[in-house]
């Protein structure tokens, strides 16, 4: 992926634009909870937090669309109240500690 980034960056600065203010967007699909076999991202908010964390610190993305594999309201539900809050303060604390 940092290699796709660097690709985005350069091309952007081609453009004329800054590499910073573009949104790095990623489409993830999974459940949150037991559902264990299931297509993409799949654990418990603590698995979720932590995978979205590194996705966002390691590789670059701000932004992440939910697809929901099962049950779409009650994940768009707890991505809302529980994973979202606490990767937004995991980066947080991440990049003021640099």
């Amino acid at each position: 992926m940092p290699s796709r980034q660097e690709i985005i960056d350069e091309a952007a600065a081609a453009a004329g634009r800054d590499p910073r203010t573009l949104r790095r967007v990623y489409n993830v699909i999974g459940a949150i909870g037991g559902r264990a076999g299931g297509p993409g991202l799949v654990g418990d908010v603590a698995r979720w937090v932590d995978t979205l964390t590194g996705w966002t610190v390691d590789l670059g993305f701000d932004t992440f669309v939910l697809w929901p594999a099962a049950e779409p309201e009650r994940q768009v539900a707890l991505f809302a109240r529980e994973v979202v809050p606490e990767v937004r303060e995991r980066v947080e604390a991440i990049r003021s500690a640099r």
